[in-house]
């Protein structure tokens, strides 16, 4: 027999695809209408121009049909939440998921950082963040480099973020949350900001998104030792710093004061990537060193760091879309990304680490 219990109960699995609670919990269910074997079920959503409509259209109906086997039919209409109650639904996931970089998050956050530009580093942390989301994990990337912003981009990740209230939810590409500047100012436009508008655009980008409880956020930092890195490392002081390089000697010194820029205000520097470590030949299958040899190794042991990888320059890194990792998982730098994704999660995270009192 077709209860409303029985549907509520089946109702609980369907979670709303930026919350990440169930509407259930969250209050959206607002009815449920049972005519013989046929369903309707009334939902308020928390915004009415709501962008995943056609979600709840398809989650619903799949969702009571596999656990209510003699519903024949289902119905959803959709609402919206008042502003008292969406007010409510958004302060009551406040509470329940600390801020990342705040007490209490469980998120480890894992920097990516340059000497300077043009070393790949956007590439090196969207490959990164999508090679740990398909293992699983609960991943974020935020693209922190506010004048030089491309993970939208890369990621074909160009649409706005929907906005509940004062908080932000970000887009879902290739199985993990990102959001980037780029995200609210046209793609061509420049980003003409100085240090107070850059350090308050960086604490919305992390106090205001909803991150959830991500198992990592990857963060896309800005070249060099300026305004934004000292801003990020004062808000996620428990971050893990990745100093991406090139074989190039020139990269290697900047890269170093980068390195030691990062200890200064508190960063672990949990190693080094050499990107463009060498070139991958189509016909023979070999690698070839174009740039040099050797200045990963040699920045890591200035730094006393280990070198975690050397990820070779291959012409799929220069397509957009799609990650590497995810188009082309057999290559030489997926095998790559791979081998830096297992030193990242066997390497102790800075939220574990015993007090120096105890070490």
């Amino acid at each position: 027999m077709i209860t409303r219990d029985s549907v509520l109960e089946a109702l609980r699995a369907v979670e709303d695809p930026e919350l990440h609670r169930s509407i259930v919990d969250l209050e959206m269910v607002r009815g449920i209408d049972i005519d013989g074997t046929e369903v309707t079920v009334h939902l308020a959503l928390t915004i009415a121009e709501c962008p995943l409509r056609e979600y709840f259209h398809r989650a619903v109906p799949e969702r009571v049909r596999s656990q209510c086997p003699e519903v024949t039919a289902v119905r959803v209409e959709l609402s919206a939440m008042t502003e008292e109650e969406r007010a409510r639904v958004v302060g009551g996931v406040r509470v329940t998921v600390p801020r990342i970089g705040e007490s209490g998050s469980s998120t480890r956050i894992i920097a990516v950082g340059s000497g300077k530009g043009g070393v790949g580093k956007s590439t090196v942390a969207v490959n990164l963040a999508a090679t740990l989301a398909a293992r699983g994990h609960r991943v974020g990337l935020l693209d922190a480099d506010i004048w030089g912003f491309s993970v939208p981009h890369l990621l074909g990740a160009t649409g706005r973020p929907t906005v509940v209230d004062d908080l932000i939810m970000p887009l879902q590409a290739h199985g993990f949350a990102v959001l980037s500047i780029g995200n609210f100012v046209p793609e061509d436009g420049p980003v003409v900001w100085r240090g107070p508008m850059l350090h308050k655009a960086l604490e919305q980008l992390l106090g205001d998104v909803h991150w959830d409880d991500r198992d990592y956020l990857v963060v896309d930092m800005p070249p060099g030792t300026g305004d934004v890195s000292i801003s990020l490392a004062q808000f996620l002081p428990n971050a893990d710093f990745l100093l991406v390089t090139t074989p190039h000697e020139s990269a290697e010194r900047v890269a170093l004061r980068a390195g030691r820029m990062m200890a200064k205000v508190g960063l672990r520097l949990a190693g080094v990537v050499e990107n463009m470590a060498s070139f991958v030949c189509g016909d023979c299958d070999r690698e070839h060193d174009l740039f040099g040899t050797g200045a990963g190794a040699r920045l890591a042991e200035l730094l006393d760091t280990p070198l975690l990888a050397r990820i070779p320059l291959e012409p799929a890194f220069a397509t957009t879309g799609t990650p590497t990792v995810l188009a082309h998982p057999e290559s030489a730098g997926s095998t790559r990304f791979a081998e830096l994704a297992d030193a990242i999660s066997a390497k102790p995270s800075l939220l574990h680490r015993p007090l120096p009192l105890f070490t």
